[in-house]
């Protein structure tokens, strides 16, 4: 067995939370996987309870998690079942080339990550190395400054996290992670179908008085009425959901990647994804504004916050709409030519 392993990971797609950053960051050898997730995930969506009680909004895109992405092999297994020998296994998944996700880890206990010392959280992450010399897994997660990102921690405080969570009954869940061989082309006429799912969407089909989720470009609506339900401290300042606008952000980074995408494959001018850096970079700003307001309380900021949201959601409908008009005329004339070859 080895005494040093650290598998490599490459920049995610979508990184906002533990169960999505995975999927794309370890496709270092079939990136193309990456073409599933612009061909198929981009919906944002997000839970209603927050407008009855609960604190958080819940956003995020849907099927963005690593468990449901099909070009990935996943093995699970429970700590119930390993018999305190978890940690030759994690090993053994490592050597062969397996990345090992994790959940039901106490970070009260590991030094490094976001909870330590602070609070008992059943928490995930990503084991993509170890270290026999020094006794350390390389982990992938939020570390203790919030930043998501790759780290070493102690084994003993690992496995301190993972005892505590036995002591209460629930055990720690493992899956070693490989990414398939499969070869994934982007596919524009697939990509605009997803665009158009994520543009029919208004108040008419979510209304804020039917339970479940809302989804898509209406999202943006219900966002704006959690930032007012802050800033009327409907919601407490000290529970505000610190995710929220980096989710945004990243939704609109990976939506202008799409366009270029369409744009290239359809040989289209780049105008809208000119355009559309704009969404980009506003999102951006209101990923700043949030985050400032949350490490220092400025009540003043959530109303610009809230106007630039709703601005935002204006003119990527434009944008997208228009996008979506020149990639179907473009690919009825490819359907067209081919019929009559």
């Amino acid at each position: 067995m080895n005494k040093h392993v650290e598998l490599p990971l490459i920049e995610p797609l979508y990184q906002t939370y533990h169960y999505q950053g995975p999927g794309t960051a370890i496709i270092g050898n079939n990136q193309s996987v990456r073409n599933w997730y612009l061909n198929q995930v981009m919906n944002l969506t997000c839970s209603k309870k927050f407008l009855t009680g609960f604190t958080t909004p819940q956003i995020t895109i849907a099927g963005s998690s690593w468990s449901v992405n099909p070009y990935l092999d996943r093995y699970w297994l429970s700590s119930e079942f390993t018999n305190g020998y978890i940690n030759p296994i994690i090993r053994q998944m490592l050597d062969k080339g397996f990345y090992v996700a994790f959940g039901r880890v106490d970070d009260f206990y590991i030094k490094g990550k976001s909870w330590y010392k602070e609070r008992h959280f059943s928490h995930d992450g990503l084991i993509c190395g170890y270290d026999q010399n020094d006794k350390t897994y390389c982990v992938y997660a939020y570390d203790s400054n919030w930043i998501y990102q790759k780290f070493w921690v102690s084994q003993k405080d690992f496995n301190a996290g993972r005892v505590a969570m036995r002591k209460k009954g629930i055990f720690s869940r493992f899956c070693g992670l490989k990414v398939k061989g499969d070869k994934i082309e982007f596919s524009p006429k697939i990509a605009c179908q997803k665009i158009k799912e994520y543009l029919d969407s208004d108040l008419k089909k979510h209304p804020f008085d039917e339970e479940g989720n809302a989804y898509g470009l209406v999202v943006h609506e219900y966002i704006a009425e959690y930032v007012t339900k802050l800033y009327n401290g409907d919601i407490p300042y000290e529970r505000m959901d610190r995710r929220v606008f980096r989710l945004i952000w990243e939704h609109k980074k990976a939506m202008l990647e799409r366009i270029v995408c369409i744009e290239q494959c359809l040989n289209l001018t780049d105008e809208i994804s000119e355009q559309y850096k704009s969404v980009v970079s506003d999102a951006d700003m209101m990923r700043m504004l949030y985050a400032s307001h949350h490490m220092k309380r400025r009540d003043s900021v959530l109303p610009i916050i809230k106007k630039k949201l709703l601005n935002l959601a204006d003119k990527e409908k434009y944008l997208l709409t228009l996008l979506v008009d020149k990639a179907e005329k473009e690919l009825e004339n490819e359907t067209v030519e081919v019929s009559q070859k």
